[in-house]
C-alpha cells in the first residue's frame, strides 16, 4: 500500500490574510482540496494522511466530508501534527502513518504540498510507478536560464553547465521502510538542517530517479502566484 503525505502545516504569510494559503479559497474550493483530488484519484495511492495544526482540522474535515462518497474521503487517513520544519513534519506523518497501518503493510510515501494545487494523476502515477525500480522519484523541470554560482553573492565565481541542473518539485515518493529509517538516521539535530525531501534520501544513499515534471505544478507563494492560480482555474 502507498500513502500521500500531504503537508498543510505551514503559516503562508507572503499571500497575505490571516488564512494560511492552502486554506483560501480557490475556485469555490479551498486550495489543499485542488492539491489531494489527485492523490485521491489515484489508482496506486491508498490513503491520505495530511499534516495540519489543530487549529484548521474541523475545517479540513468539513471539506472533505461535504460529500462523504468522494474519493478524498474515502481514503482520507488521519492528522499529523506540524513539526519544527517542513521536515520534522514529514517525520511526525511516518510515525504516525506506521502507528496507524502497521509499518509492514507500507510499501511507499509521496510526499506533496497543499499549496500545489495544479498536480496531475499522471506525475503521482509516474512517481510511484518509479519505485519498481529505485528507491525514490522526484519530478524536475529542466533549467533554461543560464545559471551562475556565487561564493560572496556579490560576484560571479563560476558558470554552471544548465544541461546538468534541474529545479525539483513535488511529489516525492520514496520506499518507506528506507525513508523512514533515513529520517531516523538523522535525529534529533540534522534533520532540522533539511530543506527539502529527497535531500534526505540523497544523503542516505538512495537511487532516486528524476521523471519529467510539469510548469503547470508550481507552488503558490505570494499574491501573484495566487493570481496566477486563478486565472488557470478560469481559462480552463
Amino acid at each position: 500500500m502507498n500513502i500521500a503525505i500531504i503537508l498543510a502545516g505551514g503559516k503562508g504569510e507572503r499571500v497575505g490574510g490571516d488564512t494560511p494559503k492552502q486554506f483560501m479559497d480557490l475556485s469555490g474550493q479551498m486550495m489543499i482540496l485542488h492539491s489531494i483530488k489527485a492523490f485521491s484519484e489515484s489508482e496506486y495511492v491508498g490513503n491520505i494522511q495530511i499534516v495540519a495544526d489543530e487549529a484548521y482540522r474541523e475545517k479540513i474535515e468539513d471539506a472533505i466530508f461535504e460529500d462523504s462518497d468522494s474519493p478524498i474521503a474515502e481514503k482520507f487517513l488521519s492528522f499529523s501534527d506540524p513539526g519544527e520544519n517542513r521536515q520534522m513534519s514529514i517525520y511526525n506523518a511516518l510515525k504516525d502513518i506506521g502507528d496507524i497501518l502497521g509499518r509492514d503493510s507500507i510499501d511507499g510515501v509521496i510526499i506533496h504540498d497543499a499549496a500545489r494545487p495544479f498536480v496531475t494523476v499522471d506525475t503521482v502515477n509516474e512517481c510511484l510507478l518509479a519505485l519498481d525500480e529505485h528507491d525514490g522519484a522526484m519530478p524536475v523541470i529542466p533549467m533554461n536560464d543560464t545559471v551562475y554560482f556565487s561564493r560572496s553573492g556579490q560576484k560571479v565565481d563560476e558558470l554552471l553547465n544548465r544541461n546538468n541542473i534541474y529545479a525539483g518539485q513535488a511529489p516525492e515518493a520514496f520506499w518507506y521502510d528506507k525513508y523512514l529509517a533515513a529520517n531516523e538516521d538523522l535525529l534529533p539535530d540534522k534533520i532540522l538542517l533539511v530543506k527539502g525531501s529527497t535531500e534526505v534520501a540523497i544523503m542516505a544513499g538512495m537511487d532516486v530517479a528524476m521523471i519529467p515534471g510539469d510548469q503547470r505544478n508550481f507552488k503558490i507563494t505570494t499574491t501573484e502566484d495566487m493570481e496566477r492560480a486563478r486565472q488557470i482555474i478560469r481559462n480552463e
